[in-house]
């Protein structure tokens, strides 16, 4: 029974995707099918599993857990997440995705981390996303009024977005001019980029595809999820 944009589910059936997405001897695609069916999932069960995923041998499976308790926006995930940013031993695309997830959870108390890796995380991707996770996260405090909650357009992709969304009175040619400008600040390209997403069409798609030569690798992986 879906809640919101979560499912309700049967103990039996939560502990089915559990042991599917922690077993390493099942295929990639099986635990992955297994992991988007977690995310939509709440409850202490799903997210256990997809913070001790975040752990996994595979960099991909990991940077996907993280990703998805990022969606979930689950304080509960906050711990987790943080040991995974502070981990260098862990794959900079994984730490990546732990410092996005910080920012779509959007608490305060997770700046002075985000702050720290911002300035000493060896990967500039990391770095990136941390800039990306501060600037998020201040937004989200100064909407702080319900006038202003009213204006904010949530994503009709039904996903927490790393910035929000360029106005829409951006024409096609001015977003794909600030998402291909490498003097830009990330959060304003970001911002391009997923205006550019929400407003489709084959200007849109075009932009889009040009800033596949970023120089940015965060910038290119983005685009890569976006298609």
């Amino acid at each position: 029974m879906a809640f919101g944009n979560f499912f309700e589910s049967s103990p039996e059936t939560e502990k089915f995707l559990c042991e599917r997405l922690l077993d390493r001897n099942q295929p990639i695609s099986e635990r992955f099918r297994a992991l988007f069916s977690l995310r939509n999932l709440r409850g202490p069960v799903p997210l256990k599993a997809l913070v001790l995923a975040t752990r996994d041998p595979s960099n991909l499976l990991a940077h996907e857990a993280a990703f998805a308790l990022g969606q979930m926006q689950d304080v509960d995930a906050i711990p987790a997440l943080e040991e995974v940013l502070e981990d260098l031993s862990l794959h900079p695309i994984v730490r990546h995705e732990a410092a996005e997830a910080l920012g779509a959870i959007g608490l305060e108390s997770t700046v002075p981390l985000l702050n720290k890796s911002l300035v000493s995380d060896p990967a500039q991707e990391v770095r990136e996303t941390c800039e990306l996770a501060l600037r998020q996260i201040g937004e989200q405090k100064n909407v702080d009024s319900s006038e202003e909650i009213s204006l904010v357009v949530a994503s009709p992709f039904l996903s927490v977005d790393p910035a929000t969304p360029a106005s829409s009175s951006f024409s096609v040619g001015q977003l794909r001019e600030v998402l291909l400008n490498e003097e830009k600040g990330m959060y304003e390209r970001y911002a391009a980029l997923f205006a550019l997403r929400n407003q489709g069409g084959e200007g849109a798609v075009s932009a889009i595809i040009d800033s596949l030569g970023a120089k940015s690798a965060l910038l290119r992986h983005e685009v890569c999820q976006i298609f």
